[in-house]
């Protein structure tokens, strides 16, 4: 059998502070509303979140407001982990733009994914996180630059989405098989169009709330130092309250009490390699601190896996002008600081090399037949030889929208080398979201197999369980399920999902005695069942 916790919101099986050199797996998530609390990650008392940020004129510029629903309550640990381990990891699996009505999987799955009891009281337990986060209405007015560069407004009251579960109606009037989520035209806007940060994902998973929410906040300070060279972050202590929703206190020795909890896997996992703090004031006078933090080898080699390009402390270089005419120059852009190979005397590309020039010519003039010049064609097969076929067509590609910004019309191959820079960043990003959705869908693939496989041998051996149970003496039974009531009474004090678990110690020693197999064993010797459709 499988091992069951006994509690709704285990502890997960990963130590952060195992993890300093386990593979990072790199999850993007949005920047605009996770950045705003919505969830109170105290396991007891309420937490009021609103914010409101004026300007220099004392305008608005940011109003956030959670009001959570009175029948659900507050949205707390497990809805935050829900949002964030599983529902982030499914919108970010599906790439932009999002559709309307996402299918998360089945609850035992997503029970799974949070390591949670799964049937009785784990289920209900996640049932009702689903409903405090969908339920929790958000009022808001902020400004926000979108992935294409153009500022966006969210100013509304609204709810991020609606849940559907297994066998509950569908907006289209079909029948849910699993657990759906609806979102909302505001949230769904944001989703589509916010940029995006990158999380180590098994970090995050593997981090107490707290903690995780301390993570998802430094994170950016962090990044921003290490691009930037700098020794340390800094992040105000009343700064990380507010976004945090924790409570706010005045006295140094509870801030570093509070503090110390919240940083000690941080520093376990080498996160973080120290933290300082240096008593201030804020704008109110209030006592408040600045806690300086030294990013350690996990930060950096975060940073590293997420920024492969990117040098810190080194200005990165701006778009390089196109080669004067007169003189034939090496593509700079592609390769900075590199010089050019001379031009080989017996060129191994010659179709490819002019059919890129000629497909510049296309795209940006319609003349597919140009004869290409000698500098043109020495200039394709530099981008060709280093870059392939595939990067040399993209580049033609981007600098056709690149161009249209300025009414740029290129008349030779060389012109749009200047955005060879851009064009190699945008395909890198746009390589690694295909590998990333290729392996979500892997990923998704053998998840829906091996709960295929768990639900095939659960009622294989429930209806085998069943048989035996008719064939026993009544005596014998009852004297094997009263030992194994006894004996889990001794060893469990826990009142989470007590009778659940009774009744499957019951079952594991019905099993014992008629020497069952257990999963491993009969996934050995029974066939797989039929492939689940992807989604």
């Amino acid at each position: 059998m499988t091992q069951r916790s006994t509690h709704p919101l285990a502890t997960p099986h990963e130590d952060p502070a195992t993890a300093p050199f386990a593979p990072l797996s790199i999850i993007r998530t949005e920047t605009v509303l996770s950045r705003l609390p919505i969830h109170n990650l105290s396991k007891k008392g309420r937490v009021q979140i609103t914010i409101t940020r004026q300007n220099v004129h004392g305008e608005i510029e940011l109003y956030w407001q959670v009001s959570p629903n009175a029948t659900y309550g507050e949205p707390r640990q497990l809805a935050y982990k829900l949002d964030t381990i599983v529902i982030n990891q499914r919108l970010y699996a599906l790439g932009r733009p999002l559709p309307k009505v996402l299918r998360l999987g089945s609850l035992a799955q997503i029970c799974r994914d949070l390591a949670v009891v799964i049937g009785g009281s784990g289920h209900a337990s996640v049932k009702k996180a689903f409903l405090q986060n969908a339920a929790t209405f958000l009022l808001a007015k902020l400004r926000y630059r979108a992935t294409d560069g153009t500022e966006h407004t969210l100013e509304a009251g609204f709810t991020r989405y609606s849940v559907v579960f297994t066998g509950e109606r569908l907006p289209d009037g079909t029948t849910a098989d699993a657990v759906y989520l609806v979102l909302n035209d505001p949230y769904w806007e944001v989703l589509n169009h916010a940029p995006t940060r990158p999380l180590n994902y098994a970090y995050l998973k593997a981090l107490p709330p707290a903690a995780q929410r301390c993570y998802e906040i430094l994170s950016y300070q962090l990044f921003t130092a290490l691009k930037y060279g700098h020794p340390h972050a800094k992040l105000g202590y009343s700064e990380y309250c507010t976004f945090s929703a924790q409570q706010r206190y005045a006295d140094a020795s509870q801030v570093k009490k509070q503090m110390y909890k919240v940083h000690k896997p941080h520093l376990a996992s080498t996160y973080l390699a120290s933290v300082r703090y240096e008593a201030t004031t804020d704008a109110d006078g209030r006592p408040d601190w600045v806690m300086y933090y030294v990013p350690g080898p996990k930060a950096h080699a975060e940073y590293a896996a997420c920024n492969p390009r990117r040098h810190p402390a080194r200005p990165a270089a701006g778009p390089q002008p196109a080669a004067p005419e007169t003189a034939p120059a090496p593509p700079r852009a592609l390769a900075a600081g590199t010089a050019a190979p001379s031009p080989p005397t017996d060129d191994p590309l010659p179709a490819q090399t002019q059919a890129l020039v000629q497909y510049f010519h296309q795209r940006f003039h319609g003349t597919a037949d140009v004869v290409p010049s000698a500098k043109e064609l020495t200039q394709a097969r530099t981008l060709l030889t280093r870059h392939g076929l595939a990067q040399a067509r993209y580049l033609v590609d981007f600098s056709v929208t690149a161009a249209q910004e300025t009414a740029y019309r290129p008349p030779t191959f060389g012109g749009i080398l200047q955005y060879a820079a851009r064009a190699r960043a945008t395909y890198a990003q746009a390589q690694e979201r295909a590998a990333a959705e290729e392996h979500a869908r892997e990923e998704q693939r053998r998840a829906q197999e091996a709960e295929q496989r768990q639900r095939q041998y659960e009622a294989s051996r429930t209806a085998r369980l069943e048989q035996l149970r008719a064939t026993m003496r009544p005596e014998v039974l009852a004297a094997i399920e009263q030992a194994a009531a006894a004996q889990f009474d001794r060893d469990h004090a826990s009142p989470f999902g007590r009778d659940l678990l009774r009744r499957y110690a019951i079952d594991d020693a019905v099993a014992a005695y008629f020497q069952l197999p257990s999963f491993v064993e009969w996934q050995a010797t029974e066939p797989p069942a039929p492939a689940p459709p992807c989604d």
